[in-house]
């Protein structure tokens, strides 16, 4: 209120309380986030769903892309990571929003097209795990962001960095589901 020059009784006026105007930033955060992702996942999606010939790797490898951009230079990137963090830690009715508007369906995407890249029927259980792990090293450059960036001697990343965080872990997950592949073999 102070920042925004807002009488502090504006909260309960325009949300209700605290409680419910945290719970309107956790919407606000999900939605802006998705909407800068919606529509390279639209149309990862309307591949998937339209050419049975698409080749999974590459548009796995552009949803990496898209994920590590956003992520790591997103408009809200640096506020959400700290808000989104802290729900992980101590999850509130903010958690189930987040979840809903914005993890889900990343994590549906991701799925989808770990499951057409594995080429190989593998449960359910091990499928999710398997996508939150290779999700999770996007996520460790945000949330370590700090620390990568003193082990590079740097204040922030460069586009160059971003574009060569999101090749390696695009080789990581590929590796990976090379490696799982050949288990089955």
């Amino acid at each position: 209120c102070n920042l925004a020059g807002a009488n502090p009784g504006s909260v309960s006026y325009h949300f209700g309380g605290k409680e419910q105007l945290y719970l309107a930033t956790a919407e606000y955060l999900a939605r802006h986030i998705r909407s800068q992702l919606h529509q390279e996942i639209g149309d990862i999606e309307h591949q998937l769903d339209t050419d049975p010939q698409v080749e999974h790797r590459d548009l796995l490898r552009r949803l990496i892309h898209a994920l590590v951009h956003d992520i790591l230079q997103g408009e809200l990137s640096a506020d959400a990571a700290g808000f989104i963090f802290r729900e992980q830690l101590q999850p509130t009715g903010a958690f189930d929003i987040l979840y809903r508007e914005l993890m889900a369906p990343m994590q549906r995407t991701f799925r989808r097209l770990l499951t057409g890249a594995l080429g190989i029927a593998i449960s359910e259980q091990e499928l999710k795990l398997t996508t939150h792990a290779l999700m999770g090293q996007i996520l460790v450059f945000r949330f370590g962001q700090s620390t990568i960036l003193r082990m590079l001697d740097a204040n922030h990343f460069t586009a160059s960095d971003i574009n060569e965080v999101a090749v390696l872990i695009t080789n990581n997950t590929l590796a990976a589901i090379d490696a799982r592949r050949l288990q089955d073999h």
